[in-house]
């Protein structure tokens, strides 16, 4: 039986270089009042490179040399710091190293890939690298409500609604849920 995942697929941290790609698909996954800004993806990529993830297609030529990168899904994080959740504050230029809690501001896949489990491959990629180069001790994210049944397969907990951001006009036209995902380091016998 062939594979319907696409092939020559792989997971790597994003580059300030990647950004074009990176705003391109954000806007193929959000409304516009939802998505990052490209200001806002520069910072990120700039500031915490480390907390971005992005899941691409090498394409080749006919010499089987990579001629291309294509990102079909990301992720895109900070840090958060103060209440350790994603307040309104936290959407824009907002980084505090000094944190333990990550928060992820975006998964998205391209849509012509989507229905093939690669959110679920590349945040549980993202979950266990976090975990084990040991960079926080929780992942946070607000979600949508009807997501909120996605993000509990992967280890999420519903804490509540997230009535901070309902506060911005551009947000309050849905219920955003706060979920919470503590990180354990995996520990490997010899």
């Amino acid at each position: 039986m062939a594979s319907t995942l696409p092939l020559h697929m792989y997971v790597r941290p994003l580059i300030l270089e990647d950004d074009s790609q990176v705003i391109a698909l954000e806007a193929q996954g959000f409304p516009p009042a939802e998505r990052a800004s490209p200001q806002t993806i520069d910072y990120r990529l700039n500031t915490c490179p480390e907390l971005c993830s992005g899941l691409f297609i090498r394409e080749f030529n006919d010499a089987k040399e990579v001629k291309a990168e294509k990102l079909i899904g990301h992720i895109l994080g900070t840090k958060v710091g103060r209440n350790g959740f994603i307040r309104l504050e936290d959407m824009g230029c907002s980084h505090n190293e000094s944190s333990n809690t990550v928060a992820i501001h975006s998964l998205v896949i391209d849509p012509s890939y989507q229905k093939k489990n690669l959110a679920t491959l590349l945040l549980t990629d993202y979950i266990q690298k976090l975990s084990n180069q040991e960079i926080g001790e929780r992942i946070v994210i607000i979600a949508h409500e009807p997501l909120v049944p996605f993000y509990e397969r992967v280890g999420f907990k519903v804490v509540g609604e997230n009535k901070d951001v309902a506060k911005d006009p551009a947000f309050a036209q849905s219920k955003w849920i706060d979920m919470v995902r503590e990180l354990v380091k995996e520990e490997y016998e010899n």
